[in-house]
């Protein structure tokens, strides 16, 4: 009786192991295909809007910003800056680094799953040696 019932555990665990493989390589893919749509904007980054006061006016620009200085600033090409101008919302600029930066935020939200599902698959494995 104890054979069929560890045959049955250790086919439950192989089963399980094989969907959250399944599942790592389809949210691989799911990178992948993303990465194929466009360029992806740089790694901890974020768009600020900021406000300019003209005469008796006030404006709104955007700009993208880096954890680091990462950009070339725009007078001298050998320095960098942690920001890169957009201009004004809805410019070709703004909705360009909108996009790069939801394909950037997409891919990373899909890496913490996978590293998550890793962590249990191998839970999975780590868990049936104590039992």
């Amino acid at each position: 009786m104890s054979s069929h019932s560890e045959l049955k555990t250790s086919q439950d665990v192989h089963l399980r192991a094989k969907q959250i493989k399944n599942l790592i390589r389809s949210l691989k893919q799911k990178i992948k295909k993303i990465e194929r749509e466009g360029e992806i904007a740089p790694a901890n980054c974020h768009i600020i809007r900021y406000q300019v006061n003209g005469k008796g006016t006030i404006y709104w620009y955007y700009k993208l910003q880096a954890a680091e200085s990462i950009f070339p600033m725009a007078t001298n090409n050998e320095k960098k800056t942690k920001y890169k101008y957009l201009g004004r919302a809805g410019s070709s600029a703004h909705i360009d680094a909108v996009e790069k930066l939801t394909r950037r935020n997409l891919i990373d939200e899909l890496e913490r799953v996978i590293q998550s599902l890793t962590e249990s698959y191998l839970d999975i494995y780590i868990g049936t040696e104590t039992e």
